[in-house]
């Protein structure tokens, strides 16, 4: 979490408690959904002491339903920030050289997945 970023500190990292306990799993019975033999990986996974692999978050997602956003809110505003700026910036760069097939594509490309990063969709030049 980022000093000073009130919107961040309002959210939890995760919600991976919450959901297995709204849905009424034990941490053996997760564990055993997500392919472990021991317990003691659930709390870890909920306390962010052991790194979710993206089979792990798809799993959770295929549990529990919903988004993968949703459930890791943190991570993903710390992945859609950096994405969102390093794709603004391979736009950029792209559209200063010569056109091409591949440049228009990759602009195009560009252009349609920054519509989907909400901070810069009002930045666009679409």
């Amino acid at each position: 979490m980022l000093v000073g970023d009130t919107a961040m500190a309002q959210k939890l990292t995760n919600y991976l408690r919450t959901y297995r306990r709204r849905s009424a799993f034990s941490q053996k019975e997760l564990a055993f959904l997500l392919g472990y033999r021991s317990s003691s990986v659930v709390p870890r996974f909920e306390r962010q002491q052991r790194r979710i692999t993206l089979g792990i978050a798809l799993s959770y997602q295929l549990i529990f339903g919903g988004e993968l956003k949703d459930a890791f809110p943190a991570l993903f505003d710390r992945v859609e920030e950096g994405l969102s700026w390093r794709m603004q910036e391979l736009h950029d760069r792209l559209k200063e050289g010569l056109p091409s097939k591949k440049t228009t594509l990759k602009l195009q490309v560009l252009r349609e997945a920054l519509t989907r990063v909400p901070q810069h969709a009002d930045e666009q030049e679409v």
